[in-house]
């Protein structure tokens, strides 16, 4: 400790000790207490007696071998999502295409919206039954059955990359591709460049560490997805990670070691990912935002920027707005999915939910939450970024690969091991019962995406601009504020 001091300037190494405490503390004690309990073969409440059975339990079966493949399967996803969202944040940023407001706003509808209502309202359309959908097309001569079916792999896929996956990325994509100076593609373009020369040579590579980071993260939260996979996979019988761990903690007694055994598993490939990312990324940080004027103008394009608009409006309206306008639907129906009941709308459901006492509270608790999440997470962000990116101690790699486990453990273990930590620590357990114990919680479990989202725009920005404003006299409180 006394050397890392030494090496580092009093506000870095404070800094520093204070980030590696929060993280070493929140994220890497839950992952300890699920390794060493993925060894604990004695029951619940008995003292701790090691052995292997946990990994024979959780990988001995074949419904497990079954469910990592399935995992692994879906998350192609990730690599398709990335791919399309680059390709519609570049057409929002650089080409500026009509209606691209439209387009974000529809984005951003996406984001807020929850996974598992939507999910309902594909339902309505892509059920092999009942489905809209399905129906209409069954009525063509040429088809004599139900062509899709959403309780199927390429249907948990659709609901992920039209939900989740591609407007989420586009979105983290939309400000990396906002901070890059447009002089530079204008450079390649005097010199003889052709788009694609440009696009391979140019922006790919300075927006690496930010698609990486998009991949990475979309990867990672596709292997750990639970809502959609329990509710379309179940009657397809597709099991895949999470719930798989979901099964094995909700049987009686529940199999708590084979479940963090089949998590420690899943650790270990995040680790190799974290550290892949690390040693890519510390040769491909590259600063785009610097003490010179940059230019933000748009590319120039011909008429083909109207068909490009078109497709995204389209695509917006198909994969966000028909299904949340079949939810809503399907909220007045006084049978989910069957039209052709008599009288089959009605509003008691509506009725019935906004005269539950318990409404409000329930609002008043999330919007308590949210807000604090929000506030409080971009602070722990912010400084664990700024920590990796700006400072020069010693041990912001290894802060850096360990911001990642959080994305490693499904959320009810993670609960179940932050929950053992607040009852075993005397100060901390005394916000046991309070909203804080929730936002802790999420704050630590969207660690990952914050803070690397938070490094990529903070390697972005030139460091001669944060120089310039110590220089004048600026504190580095102020110089964070107005400059990073």
């Amino acid at each position: 400790m006394i050397s890392w001091i030494s090496k580092s300037s009093g506000s870095e190494a404070v800094a520093g000790l204070g980030t590696l405490i929060f993280v070493g503390l929140f994220a890497v004690s839950p992952i300890a207490f699920i390794l060493v309990n993925s060894f604990n073969i004695a029951s619940p409440g008995q003292q701790f007696r090691g052995g292997l059975q946990g990994w024979v339990d959780a990988f001995g079966d074949g419904k497990t071998l079954s469910a990592v493949g399935y995992s692994f399967l879906l998350s192609i996803r990730s690599f398709v999502g990335v791919a399309i969202a680059f390709a519609v944040a570049w057409l929002l940023v650089r080409i500026r295409i009509p209606g691209r407001a439209v387009i974000e706003f529809f984005l951003w509808v996406a984001f807020f919206l929850p996974t598992l209502p939507i999910t309902l309202g594909w339902i309505l359309l892509l059920d092999p039954n009942y489905g809209v959908l399905n129906q209409l097309l069954v009525k063509l001569p040429f088809i004599e059955r139900a062509p899709f079916s959403i309780y199927s792999v390429g249907g948990i896929m659709w609901v992920h990359l039209t939900l989740t996956t591609v407007p989420v990325m586009t979105i983290l994509l939309m400000p990396a591709l906002r901070q890059f100076d447009a002089a530079i593609e204008e450079s390649a373009r005097v010199c003889g460049s052709g788009p694609w020369g440009i696009l391979r040579r140019i922006t790919l590579p300075l927006l690496s560490p930010a698609l990486l980071t998009v991949t990475i993260a979309g990867l990672i939260r596709s292997l750990e997805a639970f809502e959609t996979e329990q509710l379309l996979g179940t009657l397809a019988g597709i099991d895949v990670y999470s719930t798989r761990i979901f099964e094995m903690i909700s049987w009686e007694p529940p199999r708590f070691p084979a479940a963090m055994a089949l998590s420690s598993f899943f650790l270990a490939l995040l680790f190799i990912l974290a550290l892949f990312y690390q040693r890519f990324t510390q040769k491909r940080e590259f600063a785009t935002v610097g003490t010179r004027g940059i230019s933000l103008r748009p590319m120039m394009v011909g008429p083909w920027r109207y068909l490009a608009s078109g497709i995204c409006l389209l695509c917006s309206a198909l994969w966000i707005i028909l299904p949340m306008v079949m939810l809503i639907i399907g909220s007045f129906m006084r049978l989910y999915g069957f039209f052709s009941v008599k009288a089959p709308f009605t509003v008691q459901h509506w009725l019935s939910a906004l005269r539950d006492p318990l409404l409000l509270v329930c609002l008043k608790n999330s919007l308590v939450i949210a807000l604090g999440v929000g506030i409080f997470g971009l602070a722990v962000y912010a400084m664990i970024a700024y920590v990796i990116v700006r400072t020069q101690i010693p041990a912001r790699a290894i802060i850096s690969i360990l911001a990642w486990l959080p994305w490693a453990v499904p959320g009810i273990l993670l609960g179940v091991a932050l929950l053992w930590l607040l009852l075993s620590l005397p100060g901390i357990s005394l916000i046991y019962g309070t909203f804080a114990p929730l936002i802790l919680v999420l704050i630590i479990k969207e660690m990952p995406i914050g803070t690397h989202m938070m490094k990529t725009a903070l390697a972005q920005i030139s460091k001669e601009l944060e120089e310039a404003s110590l220089a004048c006299g600026a504190g580095r409180f102020t110089t964070f504020w107005r400059i990073s």
